[in-house]
């Protein structure tokens, strides 16, 4: 669970997330698992056209509405910011990733990403 801290300035954000919590925000914001031999070459791909929210300052939640409380980012739908590459771009990373480290997809992306490897692999 998200915990409430002191920012040390106005544009850092007042929650910070476990290691796990992490974990999740990159499989959200990139469909492929937080660990294991392809994150230097996804997060060469992908992290170029990622644009952090400014409002959540990337972690993908907010203040809520008492004081101890957090809700989702409205603006970046708990994603901690927006892909800003064209679907194609994002497409020939999927492939390219998935070429090379196949079991690395994660979550309820599997079928779509692997329809997106198939697509480019004919």
């Amino acid at each position: 669970m998200p915990r409430k801290i002191k920012p040390k300035s106005s544009s850092e954000s007042s929650w910070s997330l476990s290691v796990v919590e992490h974990w999740c925000l990159y499989s959200r914001q990139t469909g492929f698992q937080p660990t294991g031999e392809h994150r230097p070459l996804l997060d060469k791909l992908f992290f170029p056209y990622w644009h952090t929210c400014e409002i959540c300052n990337g972690k993908g939640i907010v203040d809520g509405t008492d004081e101890d409380t957090w809700k989702n980012c409205p603006i970046c739908f708990s994603n901690g910011g927006f892909y800003t590459g064209t679907v194609n771009q994002m497409e020939k990373m999927i492939y390219t990733v998935m070429d090379k480290y196949p079991e690395c997809v994660c979550g309820n992306t599997k079928q779509s990403y692997l329809n997106i490897y198939n697509k480019y692999r004919e």
